[in-house]
């Protein structure tokens, strides 16, 4: 049975490891420690039992272990005390390196033909190095998001931008609604303001029962409703003018 699209998707989603890579580090170091060994090991075999070497032998047994887990579980060090502890290990790695420091780069020039003794001492300081790759190859890392992903995050960013300035621009419009009220209420008489929600009060009634009231049916105005001439709405518009500049709005 085909796994569920979803399912694929949080899979594909899911935080993996650079397993190949880490797998791949620590088994070119086991391979090249052999390699450059070979020759010390078989002239003299006793020597492998010295105190640096079975160190060694340890961290080896820690690399194989690291390589079956890389390629058993794709997420690598798994969780924050896997990184620590991987890490952990790593510093132990580079102390015991440069404590044996001297050990290990006549080891190393044992099985290499170098005109110089520095190049033991860049054998031990590459083998470092790519431990640390290898190391931080394990940790697991989200994978990069898709064009589909990313824009759908990025429209669902522009949709909560879009809310929040409509929300500020309703706030900022009440604040300035409520400053006007209280202004004019400062400008006005107890008297003036009462007869003004009278007024108010009224007018809504009108528009109200003027909603309510049915056309004609031949679509004429309704009944009682009085045509008005322009001049009449002129001579309203002043009479309305003048009394609010009497309540304090010509201010």
């Amino acid at each position: 049975m085909t796994a569920p699209a979803g399912a694929k998707q949080a899979d594909a989603q899911r935080p993996a490891a650079r397993g190949g890579v880490a797998i791949l580090c620590f088994l070119l170091i086991l391979a090249g420690q052999g390699y450059l060994l070979r020759r010390l090991i078989a002239g003299d075999a006793g020597s492998i039992l010295r105190l640096p070497f079975l160190v060694e032998c340890c961290f080896a047994v820690i690399l194989l272990g690291a390589c079956v887990l890389c390629a058993v579980k794709p997420t690598g060090w798994t969780s924050k005390t896997g990184c620590i502890a991987a890490f952990a290990v790593y510093t132990l790695y580079v102390v015991h390196s440069l404590v044996f420091y001297n050990d290990f780069s006549a080891a190393y020039l044992t099985g290499i033909q170098a005109q110089y003794d520095s190049a033991g001492g860049a054998l031990v300081a590459l083998k470092l190095v790519v431990a640390l790759i290898g190391v931080t190859a394990g940790i697991p890392a989200s994978p990069p998001i898709d064009k589909f992903e990313y824009s759908r995050r990025l429209r669902e960013k522009a949709q909560l931008q879009q809310a929040q300035w409509a929300r500020n621009s309703a706030e900022g419009a009440k604040k300035d609604l409520d400053s006007a009220i209280a202004k004019l209420k400062d400008s006005l008489s107890e008297e003036e303001l009462a007869e003004l929600l009278s007024r108010l009060q009224k007018e809504a009634a009108e528009k109200v029962s003027a909603a309510k009231e049915p056309a004609g049916s031949d679509g004429s105005s309704p009944a009682g409703a009085e045509q008005l001439d322009p001049a009449s709405m002129g001579q309203g518009r002043e009479s309305i003018a003048e009394q609010w500049r009497g309540w304090g709005g010509g201010m």
